[in-house]
């Protein structure tokens, strides 16, 4: 069978220090699992896929997560319309979770497996802080508050939900019949600065640009007040009972993000599902669910008599909620339906099998853990190797792991999922495990709460145990400091909703539209056949914008509809698709996607001619009218003759001006426009009865875009001197008509209607013959297909 390797995209630094851009490419050193490749169908065919989930990389390096959102690390694409639908066009961005492998080239689906943030989230709850700390290096890199000062913490429970951010639950909260939840950002990349901006390694800010970025600069100063790592707590002080009820306006820190008050008292249960919401539950065994945008309420409260405690979402969006009341509820949110299951079920810890959805269920007491089918049935209760247990987790290899408790143990247990019991694994130097996690990588954090600190586990080490497997042996060791009492047992590094819960994959890519201020106008994709979206499957499509290319990490991404006009101005464009899978393991397919800047729907026009003797043109810029060019004419002298009339003039010119010279080259903008201008020096008329000598003449018209983009029309003319056999007529620019023995004299005229100007100077009519000087037009003319369009307008 062919297999495929995986790239390493490295990230040097995460807070402290400045970043390097990660860039996808083949590392020596950088060693990453390979997975047999799933081949999927041509263009057009079945995507169905069985469930494959290998946490990927090695320490040292990072293997973004599914859903990141993070600016995209390619150079940007020159051009204002580009299509993207083959494979070197979808390798100008950056492919995470997503591929075009063969036979499916020139097209994206989602890989099959998903990575997760390289992070455990460590709830320190005798401190009211959670950490935060590099799974590959040991380094704790942030610190943050679980609540507000005057409000409850001991924070006990964390989650991690698609875009990496951490959920905490505070169950010393019960004010008001409420407890609460606080959801701290990530950031990766940027450099430490002053205040000021200046680059200080210590100082208390990040400055981007980020690889990755989802804290809020909330005092928009374009710099992130964020915690450098352990004991770096920045106050929320709740000044006037500010947060109180929720928010974050008072704090300090810019990667706290949401802070929530809940119908569970006491919250322990904070669970992800599939639509990145967080379902929550507390002491008194009321359950709810809350915006995983904005943390506002998205259910009424319920309660069926239990859980409350630890807890999780599976694979069909149940959710488990764990201890209190009745003991484990079960509930389907898509029938508004549950039960409360008894403690033959088990009582504490929950955790849930990767490759099957089956859920594992400790017993806090009796040595054992039990095994739950996703609708409740238990399926067998096998010892773990000790009297009590309280986390549990279960990696992707099939194997089950079990922290041993606070009681004073050393050890978590290991055994398979099939119930083969492994052995124990000793902690030197950790005492009272409670929580347990699967990092990215594939190895083992427990929290253990007398000691302080967390361990990491490889389970490939130590000795051989039952059923020929090893055991596992700790090989990091990080102090969490004093008083840190991690009673942390949770999803606290995102493997749960990471590897199970939501399949999800993205393709980034910047364009350049090569001028500051561009307007973008449309993304469009799935034009070709090949391009298909399975019921229960989603694309989804946002974009964002920057007169720089740095500034685009800065900018929220907001949805765009498919070819759907949406007007987002900026030099740089960067655009995210997100491929997202159905719980059966359906993958859409991206098979194209253009992005093009906002075309104008009309074009100028415009002209101007010095002299028209019955269809004699002298000195005529721009002929053709439309569209508007910049253009000019000169003619010195000139003698005709026409009907009852003969012309004679001198110093002939015409000229037509626009702006900007190419309209298909810059957005619409305040003072686009075109002019035209026309001026004789001295002219003569004579005939049988009349003879007319005119001085200067000149003509002006002119179409301008205004300040809010609607055209504005204006003409002028002016003649500086004009004689009727002999006799001196005071013109100026006003407009006069004069009747004469062979027809009528018009003078400074203008003509306007809603699309264009037509401004004439001088103009005589008589019964054979016309002559008109000095005429200047401008319009606007709208594009084939664009009724009422403008150069004004997108």
């Amino acid at each position: 069978m062919n297999h495929r390797p995986y790239f390493c995209l490295i990230v040097y630094s995460y807070y402290p220090g400045p970043v390097t851009r990660p860039d996808r490419l083949s590392t020596p050193g950088c060693h990453v699992t390979e997975m047999p490749r799933i081949p999927y169908p041509r263009k057009g065919r079945s995507m169905r896929h069985p469930r494959r989930f290998t946490a990927l990389a090695a320490a040292g390096a990072l293997l973004l997560p599914v859903g990141l959102p993070s600016t995209a690390s390619a150079a940007p694409v020159a051009g204002e319309d580009v299509l993207y639908t083959l494979d070197a066009d979808f390798d100008q961005g950056v492919l995470q979770d997503v591929n075009h492998d063969s036979p499916n080239n020139d097209q994206l689906q989602l890989d099959r497996r998903s990575a997760f943030f390289p992070f455990v989230n460590v709830a320190a709850s005798a401190r009211g802080t959670m950490l935060r700390i590099d799974v590959n290096t040991g380094a704790i890199v942030g610190e943050w508050l679980s609540a507000p000062n005057g409000r409850g913490r001991n924070p006990s429970r964390t989650t991690v939900d698609k875009l990496g951010n951490t959920w905490l639950s505070n169950r010393d909260e019960a004010t008001g019949g409420q407890g609460s939840v606080t959801r701290v950002g990530v950031i990766l990349g940027g450099t430490r600065v002053n205040a000021d901006g200046t680059d200080n390694p210590t100082g208390d800010y990040l400055k981007g640009p980020f690889a990755y970025n989802t804290c809020e600069d909330r005092d928009e100063d374009g710099l992130y007040a964020t915690s450098r790592g352990r004991d770096d707590i920045r106050p929320w002080t709740n000044a006037g009972g500010a947060d109180n009820n929720g928010g974050v306006t008072t704090a300090a820190d810019e990667c706290l993000i949401t802070y929530s008050r809940v119908a569970g008292t006491n919250t322990r249960t904070v669970a992800v599902d599939a639509d990145n919401n967080l379902w929550t539950g507390g002491s008194n065994t009321q359950h709810q669910k809350i915006s995983g945008a904005d943390g506002s309420p998205l259910t009424a409260p319920f309660s069926l008599g239990c859980g409350g405690y630890g807890g999780l979402v599976d694979q069909a969006g149940t959710l488990w909620s764990a201890r209190y009341g009745s003991n484990l509820l079960r509930y389907e949110p898509g029938t508004d339906s549950g039960a409360c299951l008894d403690t033959t079920h088990g009582d504490y810890g929950l955790g849930m099998d990767p490759r099957t959805g089956e859920i594992w269920h400790t017993k806090v007491a009796g040595n054992r853990v039990v095994k739950l089918a996703a609708d409740g049935t238990v399926l067998g209760s096998f010892p773990h190797g000790n009297e009590n247990a309280q986390g549990v987790a279960v990696d992707g290899e099939g194997n089950v792991w079990v922290a041993h408790a606070l009681f004073g143990a050393t050890t978590v247990g290991h055994l398979r999922t099939d119930g083969t019991y492994v052995g124990n694994v000793t902690l030197p130097g950790g005492t009272g495990p409670t929580g347990v996690a699967v990092d990215t990588n594939g190895k083992v954090w427990v929290t253990n709460l007398t000691t302080n600190n967390a361990q990491r586990i490889d389970p490939d080490a130590g000795p051989v145990g039952g059923g020929g497997f090893p055991v596992g042996a700790v090989d990091l060791t990080v102090d969490l400091g004093e008083g840190a009492g991690p009673y942390n047992y949770s999803d606290m590094t995102g493997s749960v909703l990471g590897e199970i819960t939501a399949p999800v994959g993205t393709w980034s890519v910047v364009q350049d539209g090569g001028v500051t201020g561009q307007t973008w106008g449309t993304v469009t994709w799935n034009t070709e056949a090949e391009g298909s979206v399975p019921p229960g499957t989603s694309i989804t499509v946002e974009a964002r914008t920057s007169d720089t290319e740095a500034g685009l990490a800065g900018e929220a991404f907001a949805p765009v509809a498919n070819g759907v006009e949406f007007a987002r101005v900026g030099r740089y464009i960067e655009v995210r698709a997100t491929l997202t899978a159905n719980p059966s393991g359906d993958s859409p397919v991206l098979s194209d996607l253009r992005i093009k800047t906002s075309e104008r729907t009309g074009v100028f026009s415009c002209q101007a001619t010095a002299l028209n003797l019955a269809g004699i043109v002298v000195a005529r810029a721009n002929p053709p009218d439309v569209p508007c060019v910049d253009d000019y004419a000169n003619v010195a002298n000139v003698n005709l003759s026409a009907g009852i009339l003969g012309v004679r003039a001198n110093a002939l010119t015409a000229r037509t001006e626009q702006t900007p010279d190419d309209l298909l080259a810059l957005p619409p903008a305040p003072g686009d426009g075109a002019v035209s201008t026309a001026r004789i020096e001295y002219t003569r008329i004579s005939s049988l009865l009349v003879n007319i000598e005119v001085g200067v003449i000149q003509a002006s018209a002119s179409v301008t875009c205004d300040a809010n983009l609607n055209p504005v029309f204006a003409g002028s003319s002016q003649i500086a001197s004009l004689r009727i056999n002999g006799v001196a007529v005071t013109v100026g620019s006003a407009p006069l008509t004069i009747p004469l023995l062979i027809g009528s004299l018009q003078l400074n005229n203008t003509t306007t209607t809603p699309t264009n100007v037509v401004q004439r100077a001088f103009a005589l009519d008589t019964a054979l013959t016309d002559v008109v000087l000095g005429e200047a037009k401008a319009n606007v003319e709208a594009l084939p297909g664009e009724p009422g369009g403008s150069p004004c307008r997108v």
